[in-house]
């Protein structure tokens, strides 16, 4: 068979599998037995490639770091140190214009972990943040807009189970792709910031304010409910960037701390650890399952040279850098109005990594590009994901409204893509000053 016939073949069924809403962990383990069949000929070594594939997809120990990051996060919302923490932020934001949309953007990157999905976050912000801005009349697209971008710092700021997923699947080093994600992280909230600030005084949104709090009071508040959590995530990645653990050791060290954590802070029951252990499980095997179905397709696509093919005929009819990375950029667009993020990363990877590579791109730059990326289209009109997540979550808005209440934090995170496009090294600086 054609590498061309059956890169269409398997793409083709893919796609059409994920806009039925197959589970994408199921359909790409069902098209890669299929895919097997085809390609080995007979039932029994394409089953022994299945099995083969199984064993080997997630006997890796970079993917230990997954669990125990779901874990940390999981014991801190059942223990409620993160809500606790979050509500600290509100206070602070209390003398600000629309500090419920801020607590939005800032509470996305603490949940994000949690849920293990920016498409789980839409939903569980929508339901609890989105009646209170509308009780304190704001505007409906910047209260709608502010939950849809609140996702895509989870994506890049670190710990990111993305960042590790990617890292894992993509064989791109998972220490300096965390840590790059800071300061392109810290650059998309400052934009998103921005957009609250002067929307919310052109609407004046949110005219009441938490009571006036002196700095003594504000800071023994904060050392009370936000020290730990911080405290926390600092000397996780600390121990990164420092090189004085690898990201699983540092992530150990994370889901014990927050484990001895909620234990001082009497916080932590037998029932909370147990829903803590079952949201990690949950979580988890529904990541393995997918990097199962993955690197049976990454094996096929080597086996039949759809690889090696796609490799030779973009770059043999591309020769341009930009281009090639725009082109690259537009794909994934168009991906995400059909499909969520990690199924085009694992749909994805075995494509663009030899293209990173022939290329002569850097995997981590390209890395921070491709997850910011991955949130725009979660959110791009007509048919971004979390735009239908969020209608799921309110009926009544309009999807014209959601379409519009998007398109700033769009900007914004584009012209964030742009200055890391232009400038590497925003990425790539704090990378290469690590231990």
């Amino acid at each position: 068979m054609e590498w061309y016939i059956f890169l269409g073949g398997f793409l083709g069924t893919m796609i059409l599998l994920l806009m039925l809403r197959v589970p994408v962990a199921f359909a790409m383990l069902g098209v890669g037995m299929i895919g097997a069949l085809l390609s080995y000929n007979t039932l029994n070594a394409a089953t022994r490639q299945v099995g083969l594939s199984v064993l080997a997809s997630v006997d890796s120990f970079v993917f230990t770091a997954i669990p125990l990051f779901i874990f940390m996060g999981e014991l801190l919302f059942q223990t409620k140190i993160a809500q606790q923490a979050l509500g600290e932020i509100a206070k602070v934001l209390g003398r600000l214009p629309g500090r419920l949309a801020m607590v939005a953007v800032g509470g996305g990157a603490m949940f994000g972990l949690l849920s293990g999905s920016t498409l789980a976050n839409t939903a569980l912000f929508g339901r609890t943040l989105l009646p209170q801005m509308r009780a304190r009349k704001y505007d409906e697209r910047l209260a709608t807009g502010s939950i849809l971008a609140a996702g895509g710092l989870a994506m890049i700021l670190p710990p990111s189970a993305f960042a590790i997923l990617w890292g894992g699947i993509a064989e791109v080093p998972i220490g300096p792709l965390l840590i790059a994600g800071i300061i392109p992280g810290i650059l998309m909230a400052i934009g998103y910031a921005i957009i609250v600030v002067f929307w919310s005084k052109r609407t004046k949104a949110d005219t009441t304010r938490e009571p006036k709090r002196t700095w003594g009071e504000i800071i023994s508040s904060g050392i009370k409910n936000a020290l730990a959590p911080g405290l926390l995530i600092a000397i996780v990645l600390g121990l990164i960037f420092f090189g004085i653990a690898t990201p699983t050791e540092s992530a150990a060290v994370g889901a014990f701390a927050a484990l001895i954590m909620g234990l001082a802070m009497r916080r932590l029951s037998f029932k909370s650890l147990v829903n803590a252990a079952v949201g990690t499980v949950q979580t988890t095997a529904m990541i393995f399952m997918i990097v199962l179905g993955s690197t049976l397709y990454s094996q096929l696509m080597s086996f039949n040279g759809a690889t090696q093919g796609l490799v030779k005929a973009v770059t043999g009819s591309i020769t341009s850098s930009a281009i090639m990375l725009l082109v690259i950029m537009v794909v994934v667009l168009i991906l995400g109005a059909f499909i969520d993020q990690v199924s085009i990363m694992m749909v994805t990877a075995p494509l663009f990594m030899p293209i990173v590579d022939a290329f002569g791109w850097d995997p981590v730059w390209f890395s921070i590009l491709l997850m910011i990326n991955l949130q725009i289209a979660n959110t791009t009109p007509p048919f971004g994901m979390a735009l239908f997540v969020m209608k799921g979550v309110s009926p009544s808005t309009p999807l014209t409204t959601l379409y519009k209440a998007s398109l700033p934090w769009i900007g914004s995170d584009l012209v964030v893509m742009l200055l890391i496009a232009l400038i590497p090294s925003i990425a790539l600086v704090l990378p290469n000053l690590m231990g």
